[in-house]
C-alpha cells in the first residue's frame, strides 16, 4: 500500500516529456564542451607562443623557450657587463658561439635595437690667439667686419700711440662697433703693451701738447693758458673749465700725462 502511494505521487509530480521538444539541455552541454576546448587550446597557444625579445635582456625563461644553452646566456651577459651592447646578428652570433643551425632557428624570435643615428656636433673653431699691437694687416682682415679700411685704422691709430695700452682703445677707432670689438678680442690679445714715459703736463709746449692722439691743437693752447694763469696745474680738477676734457679723455690722457 505504501510503496503504491509513493508510486502514484512520482507520476503525478515527474514532468513529462514531450517527444516534439528540442533536447535542448543536450545541446547546451555540447556547446559547452567545445567552448572549454578552446579555452583550453588557446591557453596552450599563449603558453607555447615565443615572442620576439632583445638579446641584450635575455631571462632564463626566454632561453628555456628557445632551448639556448647556458653557457650561451652567460657570454651574452659577461658581453654586456664589459659595458657592451649586442646590436646585430653578426655581433650576437660572435658573441654566443652558436651554430648555423642554430642561428637559424633562433633568428626569427631575435629584436634587435635599431641603431642610434647621431649628428655630430660641430667641432668648436679654437683660434691661436695674437698680439694686437704687432697683428698685420692681413691678419686683423681675418676677423668678420674687418675688412681693409677699418684694419688700417686699427694700424694708423695704434702707430700713433706708440701701441695700445689698454682695450678700450680700440674702441677710439673710428665708426668700429662694440660687436666689432669683441669679435677682435676673440681673436688677439693685449698682453705686450710698450712702455710710455708719462710727461709732466707742466713742462709741455702747446706744440708738444698737440703731438698726443688725444690733444687738439685747440684744447693744448686752453691747458696752457689756464696753466700760465694758475702758475702750476696740480689735478685735473684745475681743468675742469675745459668742456673739451670730459672724463673719458681725461682717463686717455692719464696714460701719458702727469702732473709732477
Amino acid at each position: 500500500m505504501v510503496l503504491f502511494f509513493v508510486l502514484h505521487l512520482g507520476m503525478t509530480f515527474y514532468p513529462k516529456l514531450n517527444q516534439n521538444t528540442p533536447n535542448t539541455l543536450m545541446l547546451d552541454s555540447m556547446t559547452q564542451q567545445k567552448v572549454d576546448s578552446l579555452i583550453v587550446i588557446k591557453s596552450a597557444v599563449k603558453k607555447d607562443t615565443i615572442y620576439p625579445f632583445n638579446p641584450n635582456y635575455i631571462s632564463d625563461f626566454k632561453a628555456y623557450q628557445l632551448d639556448i644553452p647556458i653557457e650561451a646566456v652567460n657570454r651574452i651577459r659577461a658581453f654586456r657587463t664589459a659595458g657592451k651592447f649586442i646590436n646585430s646578428i653578426e655581433v650576437f652570433k660572435e658573441v654566443t658561439m652558436l651554430s648555423d643551425d642554430e642561428m637559424t632557428r633562433i633568428r626569427p624570435y631575435l629584436k634587435l635595437p635599431k641603431p642610434k643615428f647621431t649628428i655630430p656636433k660641430p667641432k668648436k673653431v679654437t683660434f691661436q690667439k695674437k698680439e694686437i699691437n704687432g697683428a698685420s694687416l692681413a691678419e686683423l682682415q681675418q676677423v668678420y667686419g674687418i675688412g681693409e679700411v677699418y684694419a688700417n685704422r686699427i694700424i694708423d691709430l695704434r702707430n700713433k700711440l706708440g701701441g695700445f695700452l689698454l682695450k678700450d682703445q680700440l674702441g677710439d677707432v673710428w665708426g668700429l662697433t662694440p660687436e666689432t670689438q669683441q669679435r677682435i678680442w676673440k681673436h688677439f690679445n693685449l698682453d705686450s703693451v710698450p712702455h710710455i714715459e708719462k710727461k709732466n703736463i707742466n713742462d709741455l709746449t702747446i706744440a708738444k701738447l698737440s703731438k698726443l692722439y688725444y690733444v687738439s691743437p685747440s684744447l693744448a693752447s686752453r691747458i696752457v693758458a689756464i696753466r700760465t694763469q694758475k702758475e702750476t696745474l696740480t689735478s685735473w680738477n684745475d681743468l675742469e673749465s675745459i668742456q673739451q676734457l670730459d672724463s673719458l679723455k681725461k682717463a686717455r690722457l692719464s696714460l701719458y700725462l702727469s702732473f709732477k
